[in-house]
This record gives structure tokens, C-alpha cells and sequence, in this order.
């Protein structure tokens, strides 16, 4: 299934696909072409997950780098599969459970 992570904020993105990449997920970043103003050409982060375990997976890597790096500005990132869309900013167990059941119902 295949996973968009957006945030307004393009540095902590980015830094954020690093950290995915080095936690051994397959990420690919791009250009939405949509967002006038855009610090950067690539505003969007694609990430492939073979199922719902591995989604679990890719919202604790986000909730671990989080908790471990400093975010002055705090960005909010989303994350979408299909029409649904999540927004977390500093996750709870209980808030990556609800992101996981909501982002792996049925194909899109």
C-alpha cells in the first residue's frame, strides 16, 4: 500500500525521509506541483508497506524520530493513503493505533 507523508514544513520532511530511509524503508520524495511557495522542488514523500504490520512499523519510526530530534516549529505532517488522510504531530501509542486502523482499511 502505498503511503504520502506532506508537511508544510519542506527541512523536517526531508529530514524525516532520511530517518525512514535509515530505519529501511523504501522512501521516494517528489513534487506534488501544487504548492506555490514551496521551500523546495519536492514536497511529498512516498512510502511503499506491504501490510498492516509494516504501516505500524512506519508510523513508530515517525513517532521515534519525533520524540528524538528537536522541532522548534513543531510541523504537523499527514499522512494519506487513497482518501484518507491522518495528521499527527507527537503521537501517542493510542493515536498510532487509530492512524494504523484508519490507513489500512480497504484498498483505496
Amino acid at each position: 500500500m502505498l503511503i504520502t507523508i506532506t508537511s508544510p514544513d519542506d527541512p523536517s520532511l526531508f529530514r524525516l525521509a532520511r530517518w525512514l530511509e535509515e530505519d529501511g524503508h523504501h522512501v521516494s520524495a517528489r513534487s506534488s506541483g501544487s504548492r506555490p511557495g514551496a521551500q523546495s522542488p519536492l514536497d511529498l514523500i512516498d512510502v511503499v508497506v506491504s501490510n498492516t504490520m509494516a504501516l505500524g512499523s512506519l508510523l513508530v519510526s515517525y513517532a521515534t524520530w519525533r520524540a528524538a530530534k528537536p522541532h522548534p516549529e513543531n510541523p504537523r505532517f499527514t499522512f494519506r493513503r487513497g482518501d484518507v488522510e491522518i495528521s499527527l504531530e507527537n503521537p501517542t501509542d493510542e493515536e498510532i493505533k487509530r492512524a494504523v486502523e484508519a490507513l489500512s482499511d480497504e484498498e483505496p
